[in-house]
């Protein structure tokens, strides 16, 4: 093993997720709420690498995962407007505006 993913395996077993990072729900979308960016992301980097350490697992199951099943989609992050926290999504932010465009174009008509 690397001495890079040796240190990250030494960062992410040494401390619990939960005492770490506060979470919370969102009261207006029902979604994890964190307090700032770098901790949505760090979360975001905390899933990849759970989800790595569970693939050299020898208790899955490997017939059902081999096309990435179960992988974590999360990628992005983003503010929110009614809890003045932060989100964690899979959709790109290019594709959000433009989504919220088109949205607001047919129905503000």
């Amino acid at each position: 093993m690397s001495s890079k993913k040796q240190f990250i395996d030494e960062v992410f077993t040494t401390f619990e997720i939960n005492s770490l990072i506060e979470r919370r729900k969102c009261r207006a979308t029902g979604k994890v709420r964190f307090n700032s960016k770098g901790e949505a992301g760090f979360f975001i980097q905390w899933l990849k690498w759970r989800y790595k350490k569970w693939l050299r697992g020898k208790n899955r199951r490997k017939h059902r995962y081999g096309s990435g099943e179960g992988k974590p989609k999360q990628r992005y992050t983003y503010g929110c407007i009614h809890c003045c926290g932060y989100h964690i999504t899979k959709e790109h932010p290019h594709d959000y505006r433009r989504k919220k465009e088109k949205y607001e174009q047919k129905y503000t008509e």
